[in-house]
């Protein structure tokens, strides 16, 4: 890339555009909104205005083929994802997708591999793996402290629902593309594959409201083989007013228990080995300012651990058999993608 400012095109300006990525991209610096695009005239005007984006393009072709964008940040509702990753792969901009890639193996398919003919950095946005807890959980599993991760449990909650003051957007209610399967439990199957280096081989998974009647469900909880040793077990809610919100990792040689990972200032890891016990700890940070400057790094040629097309294809395969398994009440194998 040439330009030394990178001008963003974004796709999708609901709740967390507005309120995450945007302020992001504008507070740092190499930086800027090039033009963005709603789900109506009004709405893209209206946030133009609020942060001073010079265009307004009337459709996702015409924003990626502006030559002031230079990456695209999709953050539509999760069944619209594909046609702007489309038209990222078409004009050669690199693009950032929100999760999950898509919603079914044959469109995720389509996405990754357009993206790689075309050469187009395809990354999606589990900005959790940026955390630096999480990158040193990966680095004292990496290193063999755990020994052979024989177990993992991570349990993670969301806010409830208040229909006055914090609705939920109307999409996040269809059992379609919502849930807290794919608003919060997809973090965490993704978070469960990258700590592990291990690919999800089976699941089982049970929901409420059912998703075998058609239901979004507001707790969804996955009981998995990761690789040929470790059984996992997945927890997400968004109904319940305490949790723990924590993980648990054990192996042959120790075990890793973190303090609560979220509503927290601070995050604390304890590992217990034979050898004694140690605590670290971490500061909690802005995981989504941390996700701009990771992919703004990639447009500059930097990698990051921001997942690839092929990694978030996995995860679809993921939770492909999760939604299989709920409906049939049977344990299903993950095939490889």
């Amino acid at each position: 890339m040439k330009s030394a400012v990178i001008g963003w095109g974004l796709v999708g300006l609901g709740r967390l555009t507005t309120n995450s990525i945007a302020p992001a991209i504008r507070d740092l610096p190499g930086m800027t909104i090039a033009a963005c695009l709603g789900s109506s005239p009004d709405k893209s005007r209206s946030f133009a205005e609020a942060f001073g984006v010079a265009s307004v393009p009337a459709s996702v072709e015409a924003l990626a083929a502006d030559p002031a964008v230079h990456a695209i940040y999709v953050c539509t509702p999760n069944a619209l994802h594909a046609e702007p990753v489309l038209a990222a792969a078409r004009h050669h901009k690199p693009v950032l997708c929100e999760k999950p890639l898509a919603l079914d193996d044959a469109e995720a398919r389509a996405m990754v591999e357009a993206c790689e003919r075309a050469g187009v950095v395809l990354r999606v946005a589990h900005q959790i793996r940026l955390e630096p807890v999480m990158r040193r959980i990966r680095e004292i599993v990496a290193a063999g402290e755990l020994g052979q991760i024989r177990a993992l449990s991570f349990e993670r909650n969301g806010p409830l629902a208040d229909p006055v003051r914090a609705p939920r957007a109307a999409w996040r209610m269809e059992a379609t593309q919502g849930g807290a399967l794919f608003d919060m439990a997809l973090h965490l199957l993704d978070l469960a594959q990258w700590i592990t280096a291990q690919p999800f081989r089976e699941v089982a998974a049970m929901s409420h409201p059912d998703r075998a009647l058609g239901l979004p469900d507001e707790t969804v909880t996955v009981l998995a083989r990761l690789g040929d040793h470790c059984q996992a077990t997945i927890r997400a809610t968004r109904e319940l007013p305490c949790t723990r919100n924590d993980l648990v990792i054990q192996g042959t040689r120790g075990m890793l228990a973190t303090s609560a990972l979220r509503w927290v200032d601070r995050y604390t890891i304890t590992l217990d080995t034979p050898e004694g016990s140690r605590e670290e700890s971490f500061p909690a940070g802005n995981a989504y300012r941390a996700e701009v400057e990771a992919f703004a790094g990639e447009v500059r040629g930097i990698r990051s651990d921001l997942p690839d097309g092929r990694e978030a294809l996995a995860l679809v395969e993921t939770t492909e058999a999760i939604l299989r398994s709920i409906e049939s009440r049977r344990t299903l194998p993950v095939p490889a993608p």
